[in-house]
C-alpha cells in the first residue's frame, strides 16, 4: 500500500514538472518567434519603424539646410536664412587623426594648430568650426572660395567645407516678431496631433510658430551624418552620408521693412531701452514696417537656465498715460464737450471728492489746445468726468482699444500673443474713476500696436483699417500662393474733428512748451502725443511717445514704449523717435 502511494506521488511530481516544461518550451519558442518576427517580417510597430529606429539612433548629423520656408520682409528679402561656406567638423576627425594636415589647415585659416586642434574638440556632436576673432570672442569661420578648394583638396577626414543656411545668427532682426525654433515633444504630441517626429524642431513663437505647418512643408532637411557605436564614438569607414531632397515649403512673405527694422533696433539699442517696444506702421495702409522688442533674445538659445520666455512687448498691453488723452480729445471735440477756444485753469492739482488729482506742473490758464500740447491732467480730468464713461468707452472702441487689431488670415493670427487691453473693467464709476481713466490711468491699458492704430486712425481722418503683418504665401520659386488683402477701410470719427485733433498733435511737437518739443527737430514734420504713466510702483513709469510723420500728409505712424523706467533716468521715447524719423526713407 505504502509503495502504490509512493508511486502515485512521483507520477504527480513529473506530471507537475512536465506541464511546466512544456509551458517554458512553448514561451521560449515564442519569444523567438517573436524575436524572429520582429528581426525580420514586423518592421513597424505601432507606428514606428524599429529597424529604421535602431539605425537612427546611431546616426548623429548635422544640418546644413532646416528644408524650412524663409520668412520675407515686402522686397522679398530673407529674415531667416543666410548662406555661409563654413567648415562643418564631425567627431571622426578624431580616429587616427593626421596632424600635418591639421598643421597645413591652420596656417590656412590663420591660426596655429593647437588652437585649432582646441577649437575641433568644442564639442563631442558635428557643429561649425568656430575660432578667436581680433577681439578674443569666438566666430564661425567663413570660407572664401579659395580656402574652400584648398580645405576639400587636404581631404582631411571629418572636416568638411559646405554651404550651410543658417536660420537664425548675429544679425537676425525682428526677433520677437519671427521667433525661434524648438524640440518640443508636448507641443508636437498636443498641437499637431503627433504628425512630426517627437524630436522634430518646430516652431515655439511667432511667425515660425503661427506658420508652422507652411513653413516646415515636408519636413525634408539637407544633412550630413555619420554612424556610432553603442559608446557613442564615431565609426570611421561606413561613410559619411549627405542627404538630399525637395522640401517644398512655402515662404511667409511679411510687411515689414528690413532697414526700417534695423533703425529701430538700433536706436533703442543707442538708448539704452531696456524693456519697451516700438512699433512703425504705413500710415495710409497700415502695414507693420517694424516691430521690436526688448529685452532681446537668442533665437539659438531663447530660454537660459529656466530663465523667462521670449515677450513680443509690442503686443502686450501697459498703462498708456496721456496718450489716451488722444481718445479723451476727440471724444470731446466730436461731442462738443470742448471746444477749441475753450480754456482751463491749471493750479498744479484739481480737488475731486475727498481726493485730489495732482498735474505734472502748473499750467496756469491754457487752451484746450495747449492743455493737450503740454498734457495737463487738470484739463482732461474735467473731460472726461463731462463725457462719462459710456462716451469715453464707445470712442475708445472706434479707435480699436479694449480688443485685438490684428489683421488675421481667418483664425490664423500673425500677431502672436496679441493682448486685448481694457478702458472699463470695474463696475462702479465716479467722478474720480473718469478723472484717472481721463489720464489713461484706472483700468485703461493699451499695447503699442493699438497705440499705432489709433494714431494711424486719426492721421487718416476718421477711417480705421487693421494692421497688417503677413501679406502673401510663395512658392520657393517666388509664385504667389496666397494673398492676404488689407483690410477696408471704416469711417469711425468725423472728418473735422480729426483734423483739429491733428491741429493740436502738431502742436505737442511744433510748441516751445510741447511735451515732445525735441522732435521739432526732425527731417520731417512730426505730430503726436507723449506719455507716462504709473505702474503701482513709485519709483517707475511707463513712457510713450505715439504720432506719425510727415504732419501735413501722413506716411509713417511711429510709437515707441519704454516700460518700467526707474525714476530719474532721462526719457529715451523721444530720442528713439527721432532717430527713428530721421532714418525714414
Amino acid at each position: 500500500m505504502r509503495f502504490d502511494e509512493e508511486r502515485q506521488a512521483r507520477r504527480r511530481v513529473q506530471r507537475r514538472t512536465a506541464v511546466i516544461l512544456t509551458m517554458c518550451t512553448l514561451g521560449i519558442v515564442g519569444m523567438l518567434g517573436r524575436l524572429a518576427y520582429i528581426q525580420f517580417s514586423a518592421h513597424n510597430m505601432q507606428g514606428h519603424d524599429l529597424v529604421a529606429s535602431a539605425v537612427e539612433q546611431r546616426r548623429e548629423k548635422f544640418e546644413l539646410d532646416s528644408g524650412r520656408g524663409d520668412i520675407l520682409d515686402r522686397t522679398g528679402a530673407s529674415l531667416t536664412g543666410s548662406k555661409l561656406q563654413g567648415l562643418v567638423v564631425l567627431p571622426v576627425w578624431q580616429v587616427n587623426p593626421d596632424y600635418q594636415k591639421l598643421n597645413d589647415l591652420a596656417l590656412m585659416l590663420r591660426t596655429d594648430t593647437e588652437t585649432l586642434t582646441r577649437q575641433l574638440s568644442e564639442k563631442k556632436e558635428p557643429f561649425l568650426l568656430r575660432l578667436p576673432a581680433a577681439g578674443g570672442e569666438l566666430r564661425v569661420v567663413e570660407l572664401t572660395d579659395e580656402q574652400l578648394k584648398k580645405v576639400e583638396a587636404l581631404q582631411v577626414n571629418g572636416l568638411y567645407a559646405k554651404e550651410v543656411k543658417v536660420r537664425f545668427d548675429d544679425q537676425t532682426v525682428a526677433r520677437h516678431v519671427i521667433g525661434f525654433l524648438g524640440e518640443d515633444p508636448n507641443l508636437v504630441a498636443n498641437q499637431w496631433g503627433g504628425e512630426y517626429p517627437l524630436d522634430e524642431k518646430v516652431g515655439k513663437m511667432g511667425l515660425e510658430y503661427v506658420y508652422q505647418d507652411v513653413l516646415r512643408g515636408l519636413g525634408i532637411s539637407r544633412t550630413i551624418a555619420y554612424y556610432t557605436d553603442a559608446y557613442k564614438q564615431p565609426l570611421n569607414g561606413l561613410g559619411i552620408r549627405e542627404s538630399t531632397g525637395e522640401n517644398h515649403a512655402l515662404n511667409v512673405k511679411t510687411t515689414l521693412n528690413a532697414d526700417i527694422q534695423r533703425s529701430v533696433e538700433s536706436a533703442l539699442n543707442r538708448y539704452n531701452v531696456s524693456s519697451g517696444a516700438v512699433v512703425v506702421m504705413d500710415a495710409e495702409t497700415e502695414d507693420v514696417l517694424a516691430m521690436a522688442s526688448r529685452p532681446d533674445f537668442d533665437p539659438n538659445q531663447p530660454v537660459i537656465d529656466g530663465g523667462a520666455f521670449p515677450v513680443n512687448k509690442a503686443l502686450k498691453a501697459y498703462f498708456p498715460g496721456s496718450i489716451f488723452k488722444s481718445v479723451i480729445a476727440e471724444a470731446a471735440l466730436e461731442t462738443g464737450v470742448v471746444n477749441p477756444s475753450d480754456t482751463y485753469e491749471c493750479p498744479g492739482h484739481i480737488e475731486i471728492g475727498d481726493g485730489t488729482l495732482n498735474c505734472w506742473t502748473t499750467h496756469g490758464k491754457v487752451t484746450a489746445e495747449e492743455a493737450f500740447a503740454q498734457s495737463c491732467n487738470v484739463a482732461f480730468a474735467q473731460m472726461a468726468m463731462k463725457l462719462g464713461r459710456e462716451q469715453i468707452d464707445t470712442y475708445s472702441q472706434k479707435l480699436g482699444l479694449g480688443k485685438t487689431v490684428g489683421l488675421s488670415q481667418g483664425d490664423r493670427s500673425p500677431f502672436y500673443g496679441e493682448d486685448t487691453g481694457s478702458v472699463f473693467l470695474k463696475e462702479y464709476s465716479s467722478d474720480r474713476f473718469l478723472a484717472n481713466t481721463g489720464i489713461g490711468q484706472e483700468d485703461v491699458r493699451v499695447t503699442p500696436l493699438q497705440a499705432a492704430h489709433l494714431m494711424a486712425t486719426i492721421a487718416n481722418e476718421g477711417k480705421a483699417g487693421a494692421p497688417r503683418l503677413v501679406q502673401s504665401l510663395h512658392t520657393p520659386d517666388g509664385l504667389l500662393y496666397s494673398e492676404i488683402e488689407p483690410a477696408e477701410k471704416r469711417t469711425v470719427l468725423e472728418k473735422a474733428t480729426t483734423r483739429t485733433l491733428k491741429g493740436w498733435m502738431r502742436q505737442v511737437v511744433a510748441a516751445e512748451k510741447g511735451t515732445a518739443h525735441l522732435l521739432h527737430s526732425a527731417k520731417l514734420p512730426v505730430a503726436g502725443k507723449t506719455g507716462t504713466a504709473q505702474t503701482g510702483d513709485p519709483t517707475l513709469h511707463h513712457q510713450w511717445f505715439a504720432g506719425y510723420a510727415p504732419a501735413d500728409k501722413p506716411k509713417y505712424v511711429i510709437v515707441v514704449m519704454a516700460d518700467s523706467v526707474p525714476d530719474g533716468k532721462a526719457r529715451a521715447t523721444e530720442q528713439v523717435a527721432l532717430q527713428i524719423v530721421n532714418a525714414l526713407p
